[in-house]
This record gives C-alpha cells, sequence and structure tokens, in this order.
C-alpha cells in the first residue's frame, strides 16, 4: 500500500519546505494538510525571508488578493505580514531581503527577532512611525546603525538604488560585524556610495553589481575607484551594467582579482531607464566619456 502524503516524515517534510519561496510556503503547502501546515511553521522553513519577490500593492497583487481569500481578512497589513514572517522565524533566519518600503519599528523588530542574520537586504526607504519618509533625525539615525550591534554575524549586505545612508551603514558593519565579506548592489551605483565603499571596506572581499528592473548602472571612474581602494577583492561579478567597457585598463585591475565575471557590460547609458543620470551628479557625468543618449542643452545643464 502505497504511504499518504500527509503521513510522511516531518523531518523530511520541512526539509524541503524550507526550500520554497515564501509565496508557496505560506499560500501553498500550509493550506494541503494539518501535517503539512505543522511543517510549514517549523522555524527552518522561515530562515530565508526574501520579501522582495512579493509585489504588496493591494490594486495589482495576486500575491494579497490570494492571501486576504485565504485568511479571510478584509485588509493587508504589510507590516502585519513581516511580523508573521520575522515571529515565524525568530532566530533561526540567516538571510533577511526587506521590501523597497520598510518602517523603522519594523527594522528594529527585526534586529530583536532575528539577531543571526547572515545576509541583510536593506529597504529603499525606511519610513518612520506616521509614514513619513522624511530624513531621520540624529537620534532616529543613531537608533537605526546601532541596529548592526546586534547583527555581529552578517556577512553580506544587498544595497538597492538609491539610498542616502550608504556611507553611515557601511561605517556601522566595519565596528560591529567582523565577519562581513560582501556587497551586492542593485541598480545605480552612484560615485558616493563606490567612495563610500572604497574608504570605509578596503578588505571587501566580493562585490556584485547587477540589474532589478532597470539595469545596472556604474560609470568608469566609481568601478576604478574601488578596485584602486579594496585592494583585497577576490570576488568581483557585474551583470547588465551600463556606464563602462571591460578594456585592458580594467582587465589589469582586476587580474589579481580571483574571479572577474562580467555579462552583458557596455558603455553607453540606457536613456530608456536613466534619462536623468546626469542630474545627480553633473560633474562627474559630464567628465566620463560616457554618452548619455541625450543633449545637454536639452536638459538646461550647460
Amino acid at each position: 500500500m502505497d504511504r499518504k502524503w500527509d503521513e510522511l516524515d516531518m523531518d523530511c517534510l520541512i526539509n524541503i519546505f524550507e526550500r520554497l519561496e515564501l509565496q508557496e510556503l505560506i499560500l501553498g503547502v500550509a493550506f494541503v494538510c494539518k501535517s503539512w501546515y505543522r511543517a510549514s511553521v517549523s522555524p527552518q522553513c522561515w530562515k530565508t525571508l526574501n520579501f522582495d519577490k512579493l509585489n504588496f500593492a493591494p490594486s495589482s497583487s495576486p500575491f494579497v488578493t490570494t492571501f486576504c481569500h485565504q485568511y479571510a481578512i478584509h485588509n493587508f497589513s504589510v507590516c502585519g505580514f513581516l511580523t508573521l514572517a520575522l515571529s515565524r522565524g525568530g532566530p533561526a533566519v540567516v538571510e533577511l531581503i526587506l521590501p523597497a518600503i520598510c518602517t523603522l519599528e519594523k527594522l528594529i523588530y527585526a534586529s530583536n527577532m532575528c539577531p543571526c542574520l547572515r545576509v541583510l537586504g536593506l529597504p529603499m526607504h525606511i519610513v518612520k512611525h506616521n509614514n513619513s519618509i522624511d530624513l531621520f533625525s540624529d537620534e532616529e539615525m543613531t537608533q537605526f546603525l546601532g541596529l548592526f550591534n546586534k547583527w555581529k554575524d552578517l556577512e553580506y549586505l544587498h544595497l538597492r538604488e538609491y539610498q542616502s545612508y550608504t556611507r553611515e551603514v557601511l561605517l556601522a558593519i566595519k565596528l560591529h560585524c567582523k565577519n562581513f565579506v560582501g556587497i551586492k548592489k542593485i541598480g545605480l551605483m552612484g560615485d558616493d556610495e563606490a567612495s563610500a565603499i572604497a574608504a570605509v571596506l578596503p578588505g571587501l572581499k566580493q562585490l556584485t553589481v547587477t540589474s532589478s528592473a532597470t539595469p545596472a548602472l556604474m560609470i568608469r571612474e566609481s568601478l576604478k575607484e574601488i578596485l584602486e581602494g579594496c585592494r583585497e577583492l577576490e570576488v568581483l561579478v557585474i551583470n547588465d551594467c551600463c556606464g563602462f567597457e571591460v578594456d585592458e585598463e580594467i582587465l589589469k585591475m582586476t587580474s589579481h582579482i580571483r574571479s572577474f565575471l562580467y555579462k552583458d557590460v557596455r558603455p553607453n547609458v540606457d536613456e530608456d531607464y536613466y534619462p536623468l543620470a546626469i542630474i545627480f551628479n553633473p560633474d562627474t557625468w559630464k567628465h566620463s566619456g560616457i554618452d548619455l543618449g541625450l543633449g545637454m542643452d536639452n536638459l538646461g545643464l550647460n
């Protein structure tokens, strides 16, 4: 007689479920049967929390619609969902990729619930308790940076585009996270971020620059500054990136790196994605030798 699915060994189920994405875990296997539900709420199944893969927009998200239907609720709360996932994982969570927007209160909660993080993806915007995106006060910034004192095992950091607090975060990591080895930068690598990486983390071992919904963007001078500042790099990965060309000079500067992998790297900036890139730092772009595909006169910057 064949064995029934609901009679599978609990450890076996957990071993399978811990490989699932969040959406499959919370909307799929949890509703199959009681034994599968019990396995699905094991902290081990929640050790990797990647919220960036979920669409939380209430008007266009199949995930939100299905979640509300299956859990019989009328209004979906992103903060409530974060609380649910973080509480289920607790100290077992080793990878946490937060959604693009997150409250400071929820970051504090994550630091208390998940002290054993090895991989952290910061949100693009950290909002206050009243959901405003105003700049932090000095007290709030100190509170935010102090969270890294709880994440002493942190090894990797994921950075999104347009994060204004990169240097401060890297300084906090240098102070508190002695096992830190790598950064994954998604989208635009600003010259200020490149300078911060080179100056604050000269011992960085791994760096990835890659695209998300848009191609990555890093100008030649930024890459050279990182290569000159981070002499201990062992792994450098650049995917779908515009802003420079991998030529003899770049290959020479990266010759000591054990693994330099690059794909679809091109010098011209994709104007469909970065039409206003020159505005962020006009002097840098004017002297970079990059063709933005935009007339300087048209932008009124000359």
